[in-house]
């Protein structure tokens, strides 16, 4: 069975189609002006699809509700569905202008395909879209600077089958760009001097988010983001470059991920 509505998904579904009732809207005529198709919209109003944020503004717009109370139930799905250290971090991160990560099991959640992360959360699409929509600090103008390494290890680890895993190690090639860079740590050359961190640069100054067993921490005191600080320049130096980083994922997709 699927994961059950999210209560706030359920009041924002409600929401919306109450006010499509109220502007005398069929579901295919508001389908029409989003544009989108008129089963989208009857997913929506049921619970059983998330919408964007982008949708919910589209809506409220072709529905005249002015005041904002449809992006305001929007946004309390973000506040359902993440602990507290997530939803400070996620403020931390949109507002970066540079972002250095590490991970040693998964692919970052920056970088990961819709499909990889639907593995990875169990197939909870509210965690999904939530994720998914954090990528758009990709996209962003200007974008921020984005510097992952990761480990061998995750390459190789199954999280899907193997279309999954090829179109994910790919995404990695395409998501390099002047911006962003990807850079591969060979397993036994790896110091594994630390679990996954992300050192995120505002306004001059540090934050981090640091992975525990427990949950997750967002710090910026001076002698974590320190130490920190040496850990990442450490496993960086470890790394393969970046061009010798990119053949190797490609390399995995074809041979390992066919």
């Amino acid at each position: 069975m699927g994961n059950p509505p999210s209560p706030a998904l359920i009041k924002l579904s409600a929401a919306i189609r109450r006010h499509r009732k109220r502007a005398g809207q069929t579901q295919a005529a508001l389908a029409k002006e989003i544009p989108c198709s008129d089963k989208t919209i009857s997913a929506i109003e049921t619970g059983r699809e998330r919408p964007s944020r982008e949708m919910v503004i589209a809506i409220e717009k072709a529905l005249n509700v002015s005041d904002g109370a449809l992006v305001d139930l929007f946004d309390l799905l973000e506040h359902e569905s993440l602990p507290r250290w997530v939803r400070d971090w996620l403020v931390e991160e949109r507002r970066a202008s540079r972002l250095r990560s590490y991970e040693q099991a998964i692919v970052p959640g920056l970088l990961q395909t819709e499909d990889y992360a639907r593995v990875l959360l169990n197939g909870n699409e509210v965690a999904v879209q939530t994720r998914i929509e954090r990528q758009a600090i990709l996209s962003a103008d200007p974008p921020p600077k984005l510097h992952f390494v990761i480990d061998e290890a995750v390459l190789y680890r199954d999280k899907g089958g193997s279309k999954v895993m090829h179109d994910q190690l790919m995404r990695l090639v395409e998501c390099v760009s002047e911006q962003t860079t990807v850079q591969v740590v060979p397993s036994d050359a790896s110091p594994r001097l630390s679990g996954a961190f992300t050192i995120g640069t505002i306004d001059g100054s540090e934050v981090a988010y640091v992975d525990t067993a427990v949950r997750g921490i967002v710090t910026s005191s001076h002698e974590d983001i320190a130490t920190l600080e040496d850990v990442w320049e450490t496993i960086r130096s470890h790394a393969l470059s970046l061009r010798e980083s990119l053949n190797y994922i490609r390399r995995t997709a074809e041979e390992k991920w066919i």
